[in-house]
C-alpha cells in the first residue's frame, strides 16, 4: 500500500502486519510511517494533510501473564493520555479491539485540545529552562564565591552599611555563619584524615589515641588543651558538634588536635 512508509527491505513484523494493513486500507488520506531498520513494529500515523502533528502510535509491545511472554497491541496518542487517568495508552492483544481504538481516537486535535496542548507543553519547556538557568546560575555563583566573598571582606564595613533590617542583622551573622562552615568543613576533613584525636572516657580514665597512639591518662594528667575540648563538649547535648572543638558520640570525644 502506497500510504505505508517503510525503509526499503524492511517488513512489518506479523503480529502488527494486519491491523497495520487494515488502517492503511481503511484510510488512504492517512499515512503509516516506522523508522525501523530491520522489522517494523512501531508506526506513527499521520493524516496527509498534516505531517507535522501525528494522529497517533500503532506499536507492538508485550507484558509477561504468569511466566509467558504476551504480544500486544499499544495504541496512543496525546488525546488517548490526557483520557486515562492509570496508564498513557490502550493495550489490548485483540486486534479488533486496536481497530476499534484507533478508529474512535485517531483524529485531528480540535482547536480546544490543540492550545490544551500547546499549553502543557510551554508549561514543560519554560519548567525545564526555568530549572536549566537555575542550575547555570548556581554554577555561576559556585564558581564565583571565593573572589566575591574577598571583595565583600574587603569593604565589609561599606557593604554592611548600605543594608537594613534583617538583610543588615544576617550581614553582621554572616562571618560568623562562615567561620563555622569553614570550622566545620577542617573538622570533617582532620576526621576523614584520621588527624583528631580520640577520647575514651570510662570509670573516671581517659584513652587518648592519635593515629597509631594510644594513651591512658587520669582527670588530673590529661593534656590541658584536650581536658579543654572535652569539658566543652560535656557542655552540649550527646552527638552534638561544635566545629571549631569537635564532637561527643556518648563516652568517646573526637577533638581536634
Amino acid at each position: 500500500m502506497t500510504n505505508i512508509e517503510l525503509k526499503e527491505g524492511v517488513t512489518i513484523a506479523p503480529f502488527i502486519e494486519d491491523v497495520v494493513k487494515e488502517v492503511a486500507r481503511r484510510h488512504p488520506d492517512w499515512i503509516l510511517s516506522s523508522l525501523a531498520v530491520e522489522e517494523a513494529r512501531k508506526f506513527t500515523v499521520f493524516h496527509k494533510a498534516d505531517t507535522l502533528n501525528p494522529l497517533g502510535h500503532i506499536n507492538e509491545d508485550y507484558k509477561y501473564v504468569r511466566g509467558e511472554r504476551c504480544r500486544l497491541f499499544t495504541i496512543d496518542n496525546w488525546r488517548i493520555t490526557q483520557m486515562r487517568q492509570r496508564g498513557s495508552h490502550i493495550q489490548t492483544s485483540k486486534p479488533k479491539e486496536a481497530l476499534k481504538a484507533v478508529e474512535k481516537y485517531f483524529y485531528p486535535l480540535t482547536n480546544q485540545e490543540y492550545t490544551e496542548r500547546a499549553f502543557k507543553e510551554a508549561h514543560h519547556l519554560v519548567q525545564r529552562e526555568t530549572a536549566d538557568t537555575r542550575h547555570t546560575l548556581d554554577r555561576s555563583i559556585r564558581a564565583l564565591h571565593q573572589p566575591m566573598m574577598a571583595f565583600a571582606h574587603k569593604h565589609w564595613d561599606e557593604f554592611v552599611s548600605m543594608l537594613s533590617g534583617d538583610e543588615r542583622t544576617e550581614a553582621l551573622s554572616l562571618l560568623q555563619h562562615q567561620q563555622l562552615a569553614n570550622a566545620a568543613r577542617a573538622l570533617y576533613k582532620e576526621i576523614d584524615d584520621k588527624k583528631c584525636l580520640t577520647v575514651y572516657l570510662t570509670n573516671g580514665k581517659y584513652t587518648v589515641q592519635q593515629g597509631e597512639v594510644l594513651q591512658d591518662y587520669e582527670s588530673d594528667t590529661l593534656p590541658e588543651h584536650i581536658k579543654t575540648k572535652v569539658g566543652l563538649l560535656k557542655l552540649v547535648e550527646n552527638k552534638q558538634v561544635i566545629p571549631e572543638v569537635g564532637v561527643r558520640v556518648d563516652n568517646l570525644y573526637v577533638v581536634r588536635p
